[in-house]
């Protein structure tokens, strides 16, 4: 199962930040315009199905982007994974200045704690380091790094220090990179994000749920046997 939908054109003097915390449907639109910088309209497919969303692509038709929420044993949406478009490819296919220059997918997760802040909710824990790893890569097989993006990570912890610790995880394959001239062209200008969501992010600030949450999934590629699965 999967729905779909589509974005309504933003004003040219829209700020690519939030104006409050998103709704889970439009957390990837809002993901895509802050992470890449753009106004463009883009439609999201939110997928229901894990192997449905492992084969889809974020295509420049549309554009499309894809969306699949994490749920943890409560029913809590605990994570949201999003595949976006480049900065690059939108600026190829729509004109220089569409998008970019792209950020990080840790530009979100500090975006929507700054609104949660924002409605009031304290804060208790000393302070919340929002960690600078989040790049994943396969070097030996380029082209295949999204089941190694896939893969579950630790999201969330809390150090000795009572500190907070916020870890994204991404991947981004820019259209214009020589690197993946030859590569197919829905493996290009693509930037492979995972969030904590807005609903669990909000919990964990009022002590309504734990550090320690993991997003993602081990990929069994005997499921996808043309390796379509980036």
């Amino acid at each position: 199962m999967l729905s779909a939908g589509c974005s309504t054109p933003l004003p040219a003097t829209a700020s690519y930040g939030l104006s409050g915390v998103p709704a889970l449907n439009d957390y990837c639109l809002a993901a895509q315009r802050l992470v890449s910088r753009t106004n463009y309209p883009v439609e999201v497919v939110i997928h229901d199905d894990f192997d449905d969303f492992v084969r889809s692509k974020a295509v420049i038709q549309g554009p499309q982007i894809q969306q699949y929420n994490w749920i943890n044993a409560d029913d809590m949406v605990v994570g949201v994974s999003c595949k976006l478009k480049s900065a690059d490819h939108l600026n190829v296919s729509f004109g220089e200045g569409t998008a970019g220059p792209d950020g990080l997918c840790q530009d979100m997760n500090r975006a929507v704690f700054a609104e949660i802040r924002r409605r009031g909710v304290g804060l208790p824990f000393a302070a919340v380091m929002f960690e600078a790893s989040e790049n994943v890569s396969n070097t030996s097989e380029p082209g295949m790094t999204g089941p190694d993006w896939l893969k579950a990570y630790e999201a969330t912890w809390v150090s000795d220090d009572n500190v907070l610790h916020v870890r994204a995880k991404g991947f981004r394959v820019d259209f214009t990179d020589p690197r993946f001239a030859k590569s197919p062209p829905q493996f290009r200008g693509i930037h492979y994000c995972h969030f904590l969501s807005p609903t669990y992010f909000a919990a964990l600030l009022q002590g309504d749920a734990a550090a320690g949450v993991t997003i993602g999934q081990e990929v069994d590629l005997s499921r996808f046997p043309n390796r379509n699965a980036q």
